[in-house]
């Protein structure tokens, strides 16, 4: 009996070594995993902030563009002098920083062509997925309606300035409003589309 209770006494001492052996192995272990796990969710977590702020930036810059197309466009209605110097520095301001915007969203991962290319020539890169060839392709189409917009609002405002229009006269012509309206589409569908790819993101889960 007493060999007996010496060996369970030295089975009991090695269980419990081992138990506390497991113990040091797998405490830092998990330690470390919920360590990783933090890490990888607050680089998520900056990632989708980083993601979202550039994705609404091209949308704000978008409407900045049209915004002061359109104010130009009710300057005119209104009978107002136009400046046509005013008018290209505006215009220089508000397409640079919708060109930076695109630009920004080429090196964050969501690829957003940058170039001001029309919709069917839009190249495609390599790895890009379906909603970043979409939103390529809706900004493609917003930057040549926006562009176009712009050249025949300037040559309205050149033509004003060679022969004044006679009192009561100052609608703008149907060319113009024209490509406004092309612009307002355009701009409506990339906001969709953008709306899609913020969403996207947002469900974006922490790897396993």
């Amino acid at each position: 009996m007493a060999d007996s209770s010496v060996w369970f006494g030295v089975l009991g001492a090695l269980g419990g070594a081992g138990v506390a052996g497991l113990a040091a192995v797998y405490g830092p272990l998990r330690l470390h995993r919920r360590q990783v796990e933090q890490k990888d969710a607050e680089k998520l977590a900056l990632w989708r902030e980083g993601e979202t702020a550039r994705l609404l930036l091209v949308r704000v810059t978008g409407r900045a563009w049209i915004n002061a197309l359109e104010r130009t466009v009710q300057d005119l209605e209104a009978g107002r002098p136009m400046d046509l110097e005013r008018y290209d520095d505006v215009i220089a301001q508000v397409s640079t920083e919708a060109h930076k915007a695109g630009i920004s969203l080429a090196f964050s991962g969501a690829w957003v062509d940058s170039m001001d290319t029309l919709p069917q020539s839009v190249p495609i890169p390599p790895g890009a997925e379906e909603g970043d060839m979409q939103a390529a392709e809706a900004r493609a189409r917003l930057l040549a309606a926006l562009r176009e917009a712009t050249r025949v609002v300037r040559a309205e405002i050149l033509r004003r300035t060679v022969r004044p229009p006679e009192a009561g006269e100052n609608e703008v012509g149907q060319e113009v409003a024209d490509a406004m309206e092309r612009s307002r589409v355009a701009r409506a569908t990339l906001n969709d589309v953008l709306s899609d790819e913020i969403s996207h993101v947002t469900e974006i889960s922490p790897r396993p």
